[in-house]
C-alpha cells in the first residue's frame, strides 16, 4: 500500500500516549532550546580556507600587534553648530574631490575645530582604557605617539619645532643628509607661536597647515578627507597651489597659484590598543564569547543603543571567575557616546566597529513586525480554515515544531561541547531556519486539516476522517519532508562547517515539523472534535464554504493548465530563456543596506568613509619562509612595482593609494630603510646593541656600504643584500624598534613586531642571536595594504585576483603554489626557493572569501539537492511490482527500457560531472542503473516531472533578483536554496493527490480538477498565509529582514505557480493523448 494506513492504525488508537510523548519530549527540549540563545557572531566564519588559516596564524603568531580602530570627525552643516546632541544627519554634505570646506574657515583645519579635537584627544588620554594603549608612528612628528593619533597633536609637535619636517632629512637615493624641508622659526610677518599659546590665530594654523601639506610628501594630507584642497581666499596672506595635485615625488603641482588656505571636511581620530593584554584581562574581540548584556533603550517601537559601560576591574574579575567576557564592541560605542557629548562643530562617528551590536539592535527593533506578521498569518489561516480551534491547533503545532528544532540543535551543541565532536556551528543562516519551518509547518498543517475537512464533508465519521487524513496526506508529507531533508543534507558535502551545520539544523527542523504539524496536528484535531461531539458542540463542515478563494477558481486554473499544457510549457520555456542570461549575469555582492538599516549610524559611517577617504580597510599579505634571505626583500620591491604598474582606468583599483597616487604597501623594506637612515645619523644605539663601528663588517660578517657623514667621517651601513646584515637589522628592530632620524619616524617594537617574526625569542644584548645562542630563524613577515570599498564584493574579487598576480616575485621564490601552505623548514634548505606561503588575508579579505565561498557552495549544494531530491522521489514513486516481475518486463521491452535508463544515467551522471568529478559521475550513473532495476524506471520520470517546475522557478527567482538590482549574497542564495525545500513540497502534494485520484479510477482531467479543489485549496491558503507574513517583514528598516521578506514572498508565490499551473501543465503534456479538449 502506498498510503499510511498502518501508521494511522497505530497513531489513532495510541493518541493519548502520543500526546504524552509530545509533552515529555517538549519538556526535554527546553534545556536544548536555552543552549541556542547564545548570540551569533556575524564576523565569525566556520570556514576552511587558506585565507582564514592565514588570519588565524596572524592572530596567534603576531599576537603583540595592536588593535587599531578609529573615529571620523566630520564638520557639521553650519546651521547645526553647537547643537546637542550631535546627529549623523548634521554632517555637512560632501562637495567632491579637491573641493575643500568653506565653513568654518579651513574646515577641519579651523583653529576652533582643532581645539575641539584636542579636547577629545585629552579625554581619551585620560580614559581608564589608556593603560592598554600602544604607540603609533607619526610620519609628521616623528615621535612615538601613545594610544591616540589625532590632528591637534600633529600641529602641537610641528608648532613646537620638534617635527621631523623641521629636521634634516635622509635621502635614500643618495644616502646623504639634506637640510630640513621647512621650519617653525621663521613665520614671516607672524610670530611663530606654539599651538597652546593663547594668542594663536587662524593665520598661524593656516601657515602650519600649508607647510605640513607642502613638505610631508602626502603624510599630512592623508590625515584629511579627499576633498582636501588649497582653496582660494583673497583675504588670506598665504600663496599656495590652488587646485593642486600631489605628484609621485610628494610635490604639489598646479597651474594656478594664489591667495588661500588649506581646507578639508573630515579627519581621522585613531586609537591603538594592546589586543593581547586586553584578551588576557577580561576583554573579548569575539561577540560569541561576550557576556549577554542589554544595552538598548526603547524608542517608540524601535530601540536605540545605550552602550554597556564596563570598568577595567569588572572585566578582570570576569576573567578571574571564568565568566563570559566584556565585549570591546560596547567599549567602542561607549567611547563614541562620550566623544559625541563633546561635539560642537563636528560630528564624531565610530567607523566600521560594533556590527553585532547594530545587528542585534535592528533585529530587536523589528520584533514588533514579528507580532504583526503573526497577526496577519493567524487572520489568513482563519480565512483558510474557518475555525478558531483549527488556528489554535496549527499555532500550537508550529510553536512546538520550533521548540523541538531549537531544542535538538541545542542538544547537538551540548553534545559536541561535551565530547569534543562538534557538528553544529551556529551562523547567520541559523536565523533563517524558523522562517523555513513556519512555511513548511503551515503547509503540512493545512494539507492535513483540509483533507480532514474534505472527508468529513463526504459524511465520514470523525475517526475515519482523521484516519484518511493521516493515511493519505501523511504519506505525501513524509515524502515532502524526506525530499526537503535530503535537499538540505546535500550541504554536508560542503567544505564550509557553517553550511554543513545549516544542513543538519534544517534537517532537524523539517523532521520536527513533519512529526508535529503533519502527524500530531490531525490527532489533536480528532480529540478536540470528539470532545466537542461529546459536548454536543461539534459543527458540521459545510459544503461550498468559502476558504480564501472560490474552489471553482482553483479547479479551473488547474484543469485549464492541464488542457493547455503545451501552450503553458512554451510560455514557461520562453520565460526561462529570458531569465537564464539574467541569472548567469548575477555577481557576488555585499551592500551594507542589503543587510542593515541604511539610515543607521553604522551604515552611514561606512558610506562616509567610502565617500571621503581612500585609505580603505587594512588587509595583509602573510609570508612564510626564510625571511632573512635577501631575495625576499627584493621581492617586496618588485611586488610594489607590479601593484603600481596597472592602468587605473581599466584594471581594478581597490588597493588604497597615498595622496601622491602610489599604492600603499607597508612592509619590511621601508622599515629597513628607516633603520639605515637612523644608523647613518646616529650610530650610538646600534653600537649599544653590539654593532662594532671599528670594523668594516660591524663585527658580524655583514656586507656594508661606506658613507661619508659630514663632520664625523665614514659610517659603515649594513646593506639589504646580505643575510648577516638582515639578521642583525631584524633583531635590532624587534628588540629596540627604530629610532627617529633623517625625516623618518620612530617605530617602537610594538609596531615593528607587526611586520617580522622570529621562530624563537631573541637575545636582547646580542640581537643577532636567539636565546639559545643560535642564529635566529625569521619565519614570517606581513605586508599591509588598504582595501577601498571593501563591502563591494564585485570589485573586491578582481582586485584580490590582481593582487595575487602581483605577488609573482614571491611565487618565483617558491617551489609550490603560494596559496597552499608549505613546510617552513623546506625554505631553509634552499637559497633559491626561500618562500613557502604568501597569501592575502585580513578582515576585508576574509569577509569576501567567506561570502564568496558560501555563495558558491550554496549554489553547488542547491543543484546537488535537486539530484538527491530526484533520487528520494524516485524511491517514493517506485513501481510496486516485484523484482521478478520487473525483470520480465525489462526482458520484454529491452529497447524502450534501455533508452529510458540511458537517458536517466546521462542526466544524473552529467549533473554530478558538472558539480563534483568524473568519478562521482560514473558512480551516480551506475547507481541510476541499479535503481532502475530495483525501483523501475517510471518512478524516475515522475521524480523528474516533480522537480522540473521547481528548477524552472528557481531560474526565474534568480532572474528577478537580477532585475531588482540585487546581487548574489548570502540572503539571496539562501532563499534560492529554501525555494527548493518549500517548492518541492508544493509540487509533491499535487503529484501525490493526482496519482491517488488516478488510482481511484478518474481520468486525467477529473483527477486534476479534484487536485485543484482539494490540494489546491490547501496550497493557496498556505501560500497566501506565508506571503502575507513575509510582506509584513518587508517593512523592516533592516535590509536583511526586508530583503529576506521580499524574496521569500516572491519565492512562495513562484512555488504556488509551479504547483497549480506548471505541474498540471506538465501532467497535461505527458498525458496529452488521454485528454479531450
Amino acid at each position: 500500500m502506498r498510503d499510511f494506513k498502518k501508521v494511522a492504525g497505530v497513531l489513532i488508537p495510541q493518541r493519548k500516549n502520543v500526546h504524552l510523548a509530545v509533552l515529555i519530549i517538549s519538556l526535554l527540549m527546553l534545556p536544548g532550546f536555552a543552549a541556542t540563545l547564545t548570540p551569533i557572531d556575524v564576523e565569525s566564519y566556520n570556514l576552511e580556507s587558506p585565507e582564514l588559516e592565514a588570519a588565524e596564524v596572524m592572530r596567534e603568531e603576531f599576537s603583540g600587534a595592536g588593535n587599531i580602530w578609529g573615529f571620523g570627525l566630520f564638520i557639521r552643516d553650519s546651521q547645526y553648530f553647537g547643537d546637542s546632541p550631535s546627529q549623523i544627519s548634521q554632517v555637512d554634505s560632501f562637495t567632491g574631490i579637491n573641493s575643500g570646506q568653506s565653513e568654518p574657515l579651513g574646515g577641519i583645519l579651523n583653529l576652533s575645530v582643532l581645539r575641539e579635537i584636542d579636547m577629545k584627544a585629552e579625554f581619551l588620554e585620560q580614559h581608564e582604557i589608556s593603560e592598554y594603549y600602544l604607540s603609533f608612528a607619526s610620519e609628521i612628528s616623528g615621535q612615538p605617539i601613545l594610544g591616540v593619533l589625532d590632528l591637534a597633536t600633529e600641529f602641537r609637535v610641528f608648532m613646537s619645532g620638534q617635527s621631523l619636517l623641521t629636521k634634516p632629512q635622509f635621502n635614500p637615493d643618495t644616502f646623504r643628509m639634506e637640510e630640513a624641508p621647512t621650519n617653525w622659526n621663521d613665520c614671516g610677518a607672524l610670530e611663530c607661536l606654539s599651538f597652546d599659546d593663547p594668542n594663536i590665530t587662524q593665520e598661524h594654523i593656516d601657515l602650519a597647515s600649508h607647510r605640513m601639506a607642502n613638505n610631508s610628501k602626502g603624510a599630512f594630507l592623508r590625515f584629511l578627507s579627499i576633498d582636501r584642497a588649497f582653496i582660494q581666499d583673497n583675504s588670506s596672506t598665504l600663496i599656495g597651489p590652488i587646485g593642486g595635485v600631489l605628484d609621485e615625488n610628494g610635490s604639489i603641482e598646479t597651474d594656478s597659484w594664489g591667495y588661500g588656505r588649506w581646507s578639508a571636511s573630515s579627519a581621522w581620530l585613531i586609537l591603538n590598543l594592546d589586543r593581547e593584554r586586553m584578551q588576557n584581562e577580561g576583554w573579548t574581540f569575539t561577540w560569541i564569547n561576550a557576556s549577554a548584556e542589554w544595552g538598548y533603550d526603547r524608542d517608540g517601537v524601535e530601540l536605540s543603543t545605550n552602550p554597556i559601560r564596563y570598568s577595567i576591574d569588572e572585566c578582570r574579575e570576569k576573567e578571574e571567575r571564568g565568566e563570559p567576557l566584556c565585549s570591546v564592541e560596547w567599549l567602542y560605542l561607549s567611547i563614541e557616546e562620550d566623544l559625541r557629548e563633546q561635539d560642537e562643530l563636528v560630528v564624531t562617528i565610530l567607523l566600521g566597529e560594533g556590527p553585532n551590536v547594530e545587528i542585534n539592535r535592528e533585529l530587536l527593533s523589528s520584533a514588533y513586525l514579528i507580532v504583526l506578521m503573526s497577526i496577519v498569518v493567524i487572520a489568513l489561516l482563519w480565512l483558510s480554515l474557518r475555525r478558531v480551534s483549527d488556528v489554535l491547533i496549527v499555532g500550537i503545532g508550529l510553536f512546538l515544531s520550533l521548540l523541538w528544532m531549537q531544542g535538538l540543535i541545542g542538544w547537538g551543541i551540548k553534545f559536541g561541547q561535551s565530547y569534543g565532536f562538534e557538528i553544529i556551528f551556529r551562523s547567520q543562516f541559523s536565523n533563517l531556519l524558523p522562517i523555513l519551518i513556519l512555511a513548511l509547518g503551515i503547509d503540512d498543517s493545512l494539507h492535513a486539516l483540509h483533507r480532514y475537512k474534505e472527508e468529513r464533508k463526504k459524511g465520514k465519521t470523525i475517526k475515519k476522517s482523521a484516519e484518511e487524513s493521516i493515511s493519505r496526506v501523511g504519506r505525501a508529507i513524509l515524502l515532502t519532508s524526506s525530499t526537503t531533508i535530503v535537499a538540505f543534507l546535500a550541504n554536508l558535502t560542503s567544505d564550509i562547517a557553517a553550511l554543513r551545520s545549516f544542513g543538519i539544523e534544517a534537517g532537524l527542523g523539517v523532521a520536527a515539523a513533519f512529526l508535529l504539524t503533519g502527524l500530531w496536528v490531525p490527532l489533536v484535531r480528532l480529540d478536540v472534535d470528539l470532545w466537542l461531539l461529546k459536548k454536543d458542540k461539534l459543527i458540521e463542515e459545510k459544503e461550498g464554504q468559502l476558504h480564501l478563494i472560490p474552489k471553482e477558481w482553483l479547479v479551473n486554473i488547474t484543469s485549464n493548465s492541464t488542457k493547455k499544457g503545451i501552450t503553458v510549457g512554451i510560455v514557461a520555456i520562453l520565460i526561462t530563456l529570458a531569465a537564464t542570461p539574467l541569472m548567469l549575469s548575477l555577481e557576488g555582492d555585499f551592500q551594507i543596506d542589503d543587510f542593515l538599516d541604511d539610515e543607521s549610524d553604522f551604515a552611514q559611517g561606512v558610506y562616509l568613509v567610502n565617500e571621503r577617504f581612500t585609505d580603505g580597510e587594512p588587509g595583509y599579505i602573510l609570508v612564510e619562509g626564510d625571511i632573512a634571505n635577501p631575495k625576499v626583500i627584493e621581492a617586496i620591491g618588485l611586488t610594489r612595482e607590479n601593484m603600481n604598474s596597472h592602468n587605473r582606468s581599466i584594471d581594478p583599483d581597490q588597493i588604497s593609494r597615498t595622496p601622491s597616487g602610489e599604492v600603499e604597501l607597508i612592509a619590511l623594506d621601508e622599515i629597513l630603510m628607516f633603520v639605515q637612515a637612523a644608523m647613518y645619523e646616529n650610530i650610538t644605539p646600534f653600537e649599544e646593541a653590539g654593532w662594532d663601528s671599528s670594523k668594516d663588517d660591524g663585527g658580524l660578517e655583514c656586507q656594508t656600504m661606506s658613507l661619508i657623514y659630514p663632520g664625523v667621517g665614514i659610517r659603515n651601513i649594513p646593506t639589504l643584500e646580505d643575510r648577516d646584515c638582515l639578521v642583525f637589522l631584524y633583531g635590532f628592530i624587534l628588540t629596540r624598534g627604530v629610532p627617529a632620524s633623517g625625516g623618518y619616524p620612530a617605530l617602537p617594537p610594538s609596531i615593528t613586531s607587526e611586520y617580522i617574526q622570529s621562530e624563537l625569542d631573541l637575545d636582547y644584548d646580542q640581537p643577532w642571536l636567539d636565546t639559545s645562542g643560535n642564529t635566529p630563524k625569521y619565519v614570517r613577515m606581513t605586508m599591509r595594504f588598504g582595501l577601498s570599498n571593501a563591502e563591494q564584493f564585485a570589485k573586491v574579487g578582481p582586485a584580490l585576483e590582481q593582487l595575487v598576480d602581483d605577488l609573482s616575485p614571491f611565487q618565483n621564490l617558491s617551489k609550490t603554489n603560494l596559496v597552499e601552505r608549505g613546510e617552513i623548514e623546506t625554505a631553509f634548505n634552499s637559497e633559491e626557493y626561500p618562500i613557502t606561503w604568501a597569501i592575502p588575508t585580513g578582515d576585508p579579505v576574509i569577509r569576501f572569501v567567506a561570502a564568496d565561498s558560501m555563495q558558491n557552495e550554496m549554489q553547488s549544494t542547491l543543484l546537488l539537492g535537486i539530484v538527491f531530491c530526484t533520487i528520494t522521489l524516485w524511491g517514493g514513486f517506485r513501481d510496486e511490482e516485484t523484482l521478478s516481475q520487473r525483470t520480465k518486463y525489462i526482458k520484454k521491452n529491452k529497447i524502450r527500457y534501455s533508452m529510458k535508463t540511458i537517458a536517466a544515467m546521462t542526466f544524473m551522471g552529467g549533473i554530478m560531472y558538472f558539480l563534483v568529478s568524473i568519478e562521482a559521475a560514473i558512480a551516480f550513473s551506475l547507481l541510476t542503473l541499479v535503481l532502475s532495476i530495483l525501483w523501475g524506471i517510471s518512478g524516475f520520470g515522475i521524480a523528474v516531472m516533480t522537480t522540473t517546475p521547481i528548477f524552472l522557478v528557481i531560474i526565474w527567482l534568480y532572474g528577478m533578483i537580477e532585475i531588482a538590482g540585487y546581487g548574489l549574497n548570502m540572503v539571496t542564495v539562501a532563499i534560492a536554496a529554501m525555494s527548493l525545500g518549500v517548492g518541492i513540497d508544493y509540487v509533491i502534494h499535487v503529484v501525490e493527490r493526482f496519482r491517488e485520484e488516478q488510482e481511484n479510477g478518474h481520468d486525467t482531467i477529473t483527477a486534476i480538477e479534484i487536485v485543484g479543489g482539494a490540494s489546491g485549496l490547501a496550497l493557496f491558503g498556505s501560500a497566501l498565509s506565508d506571503i502575507g507574513g513575509f510582506l509584513v517583514i518587508t517593512q523592516s528598516s533592516m535590509g536583511f529582514f526586508s530583503t529576506f521578506g521580499l524574496f521569500c514572498a516572491i519565492m512562495i508565490g513562484l512555488s504556488l505557480l509551479a504547483s497549480i499551473i506548471l505541474t498540471p501543465a506538465l501532467i497535461g503534456i505527458i498525458h496529452r493523448n488521454k485528454i479531450s479538449v
